[in-house]
């Protein structure tokens, strides 16, 4: 199966999976359970091969998938469509699965990630509120993901929807610096026409 034909089929999975789900807990499980089985592919490819051989009987592969669904504790449904992947010769789509999943979780939970870089860890009350009036602008709900960078001296650097707002020390410094260099080129700029 091409990567084109495997990524649309991936696709209408992934939608008909989440047309299942009512429950936001459940999302968020799904998309972990898919997260981990494409590790799980990534790092032991024996895996994936064991499910896709044709020889190997459909209730050994059904038993080896489950109890990996079994240990994080996924909902039965997902117990079924897996059985239902590997049982249509599918098995090798479930890596892309998860990749739609993860582009897709943040927009099905009305949910951004935000990328917060500062010097050091912010205070529980600092991110509370940062999460509040992110929340406010953005009209969803965030996810931080939290970067600490000394070298930004103090302040913080947002980040989400391709944006980066820089309110960091250094940054404002920098600006600083500019602008004394500006003053000080016209300055020596009117002195020498004197």
């Amino acid at each position: 199966m091409n990567f084109t034909i495997r990524n649309r089929l991936a696709q209408r999975y992934a939608e008909a999976l989440r047309s299942f789900i009512k429950d936001e807990k459940d999302l968020v499980k799904v998309n972990e359970t898919y997260q981990l089985l494409a590790y799980i592919f990534k790092k032991e490819p024996g895996f994936l091969t064991f499910l896709k051989n044709p020889v190997i009987p459909f209730e050994q592969k059904k038993k080896l998938l489950n109890i990996i669904l079994e240990a994080t504790n996924s909902p039965e449904y997902l117990k079924k469509f897996g059985d239902f992947l590997i049982k249509h010769n599918r098995a090798e789509i479930i890596t892309e699965i998860s990749k739609v999943f993860a582009e897709k979780i943040d927009p099905w939970l009305n949910r951004i990630e935000v990328e917060v870089t500062t010097a050091t860890q912010l205070p529980e009350e600092s991110e509370k509120s940062l999460i509040k009036t992110l929340e406010q602008f953005t009209e969803k709900r965030v996810r931080l993901v939290k970067h600490i960078n000394p070298n930004i001296l103090g302040g913080i650097i947002v980040h989400f929807y391709g944006f980066s707002f820089d309110f960091s020390y250094r940054t404002q410094l920098e600006k600083l610096k500019e602008e004394i260099m500006k003053k000080e080129l016209y300055i020596d700029v009117l002195q020498s026409t004197d």
